[in-house]
């Protein structure tokens, strides 16, 4: 049961961090590119500060979605698994 639970609290943490637009919109421009990109370029993409775009990235990190790496000054961030994560957001 307590696995269960787990594993259903994972899930609901996973579907809350897709619940915002600017998220949406993260992992939607993630998904069209071949490298990973810098927080600099999502910020000027999308119209919003960096320290926004800083704050949803660490969200969808803390769930899985996204991996960060640091290179020199740039924070530079890429989907984890491009394919699994097309296939459960197209059910």
């Amino acid at each position: 049961m307590n696995m269960q639970m787990n594993t259903l609290n994972e899930k609901s943490c996973f579907y809350k961090a897709l619940g915002d637009p600017i998220r949406l919109r993260i992992i939607e421009f993630l998904l069209n590119e071949k490298k990973c990109t810098c927080i600099c370029h999502l910020s000027k993409h999308l119209n919003r500060d960096q320290s926004v775009i800083f704050r949803h990235v660490q969200v969808l990190k803390s769930v899985g979605i996204l991996n960060t790496i640091k290179e020199s000054k740039y924070l530079m961030c890429c989907i984890k698994d491009k394919d699994k994560l097309r296939k459960m957001l197209e059910n």
